[in-house]
């Protein structure tokens, strides 16, 4: 499965129009050929990944970019206990790591916060389907590779009633300074 690395919803005004574009790219470059610099007054991205270099060029100054994010430990303990040997993907993709980036290039940070919210499984059917869709948490899944620790799971569901998972959620609204 492909997930695009840049997705945005953003909109520009002219003296005379209004305009909004819902766009998704696979590539960088292709970002960089369609947009012009200080195009919009805002740009929003919801779970994809960004590029905050781009992301400032094409935001005209004093406009915002709002962003929410999955964190890097999202449902890192349900893979630990899945996964043998399980390495973190994306280390560092957090909050404290953003909102550096965001001042270091010239941001004014509005408003952040970074969540961890639990989320409960009831069976372990559920945690295949959620380990197979959302594979790139999961790397090298399978039920065969993972029956070990499938059946592990079965019997703490048993005994909690549940298996719990901790999901890593943060939010960034930030201004390009004039």
């Amino acid at each position: 499965m492909s997930r695009p690395i840049f997705s945005v919803i953003a909109t520009g005004r002219g003296e005379t129009d209004t305009k909004a574009i819902e766009e998704t790219f696979n590539n960088w470059e292709i970002a960089k050929k369609v947009f012009e610099e200080n195009e919009f007054d805002i740009v929003i991205n919801r779970h994809e990944a960004f590029n905050l270099n781009e992301v400032k060029r094409i935001l005209k100054n004093g406009g915002y970019f709002i962003t929410q994010q999955v964190g890097w430990r999202n449902n890192n303990d349900l893979s630990e206990k899945l996964i043998e040997n399980f390495i973190p993907q994306f280390k560092g993709h957090d909050l404290k790591h953003n909102l550096e980036e965001l001042k270091k290039i010239g941001f004014d940070v509005l408003f952040s916060s970074e969540e961890f919210p639990k989320i409960k499984f009831f069976d372990v059917g559920a945690i295949v389907y959620f380990a197979k869709i959302i594979e790139w948490e999961f790397p090298r899944f399978s039920v065969n590779s993972s029956f070990k620790q499938l059946c592990k799971l079965q019997n703490e569901l048993e005994l909690n009633k549940y298996v719990e998972s901790t999901e890593h959620r943060f939010i960034i609204v930030a201004k390009k300074s004039s």
